[in-house]
């Protein structure tokens, strides 16, 4: 079946562990396809937004670190909006500025000011707007749960020599964190209910993704996101609202770069026309429930909000696969290793040189950094 009309929200820094405190995504949820292993391929905005955008990790697009915003391969790479004006679709977007994606192939690009912003008035707004056209692909940025603790929290210690204060009051990072969730929920409810009041939820495709979560002082080094690739920040919160399609929780692992070829497959563009150096691989064998062998995740980033400057490239990178994480730290050079079944919060680093299983994992990840012409120590 063709689908004619996609809204794809991200919920900027939404820990996917605080979904009990959102009663009404929680609810669609229960309506929708979770996939409850979704990596970001790089857990910051800028690269993971580009990484979605372009079906490609951030080394091969070009966004590999947090200033390489500019960076993107525009001329060279194939987008979600560049694809879909091929076919027919008006294509929007409502962002915080215009490097947070690649607004190459847009027909509208709209950009709020996230210090005044009324998120639910405003994309409320956007959504009656485009509403009126037969085929459609929204793209709306909620910026408010990152911005709040952004002001809240990560400022009072953003300067401060000796970080220490911020990591010894987790549980208050923690519950300052957590209060924003309602504030967060009610612009879901704003949003599910506009598009019921315009007469289009039985025809339009609904994504709520997580570019990345939020660190709230568990890791210590990471003050909110960006500089590491633990799960608190990797694994994110993601579904994805098909009418008329049966609710699944989908525990597989897959990436945020997936969404390129899914949506280019939810509307019938040509296969072939597809960018061949595109990374991610279609969800619909996973949500159609065929049989297929694990893939592993890369996930790579650049030390933002991290206990030291944001290196001229990714300086961490990390391999996921079946239930096992192996880290490579670049800088400085170190190796971990963590069983997620039996250590899920990554507490317990069991790295050994030895190992059969990191060896596997560790040649794994040589392979796809060379693949990928990325420069480090070992490859």
């Amino acid at each position: 079946m063709t689908h004619k009309k996609i809204i794809f929200v991200t919920l900027d820094g939404f820990r996917k562990d605080k979904v009990d405190f959102c009663p009404t995504l929680k609810s669609y949820a229960d309506e929708s396809i979770v996939f409850s292993n979704m990596m970001t391929v790089a857990p910051y905005t800028l690269a993971a937004h580009h990484a979605m955008f372009s079906g490609m990790y951030p080394s091969r697009n070009g966004v590999n670190a947090y200033y390489n915003m500019f960076r993107f391969k525009k001329n060279e790479i194939q987008t979600i909006p560049q694809f879909l004006s091929e076919i027919g679709f008006y294509t929007c977007c409502d962002i915080i500025n215009d490097v947070v994606i690649p607004t190459e192939g847009f027909d509208e690009v709209n950009i709020f000011d996230e210090k005044t912003v009324d998120f639910k008035k405003h994309h409320s707004e956007v959504i009656k707007k485009i509403s009126t056209h037969e085929k459609f692909f929204l793209f709306l940025h909620y910026t408010e749960p990152h911005k709040n603790y952004v002001v809240d929290i990560v400022q009072k210690y953003k300067d401060k020599e000796n970080k220490d204060e911020y990591f010894a009051q987790r549980e208050e990072n923690d519950a300052r964190y957590t209060s924003y969730m309602f504030q967060l929920d009610e612009y879901v409810k704003t949003i599910l209910q506009t598009i019921r009041d315009c007469e289009i939820e039985d025809e339009t495709i609904v994504i709520f993704e997580a570019d990345h979560g939020t660190g709230v002082g568990e890791k210590h080094g990471e003050m909110f996101y960006g500089a590491f690739v633990y799960d608190s920040t990797a694994n994110v919160f993601s579904l994805i609202h098909i009418p008329k399609t049966e609710p699944k929780i989908i525990n597989s692992q897959c990436q945020n770069i997936d969404f390129f070829p899914t949506i280019a497959e939810m509307t019938s563009y040509p296969k072939e026309k597809l960018d061949p150096r595109v990374q991610g691989n279609s969800l619909f064998p996973l949500i159609n429930e065929e049989k297929l062998e694990e893939k592993p995740s890369f996930i790579e980033t650049g030390g933002l909000y991290g206990p030291w400057p944001s290196p001229k490239k990714h300086n961490v990178f990390a391999i996921r696969f079946q239930q096992k994480k192996l880290i490579f730290n670049d800088t400085p050079e170190t190796w971990e290793f963590y069983d997620l079944v039996d250590d899920p919060n990554e507490e317990k680093n069991l790295y050994d040189d030895k190992n059969e299983i990191i060896g596997i994992l560790k040649s794994k990840l040589i392979s796809h950094l060379q693949a990928n012409n990325i420069q480090t120590n070992i490859s």
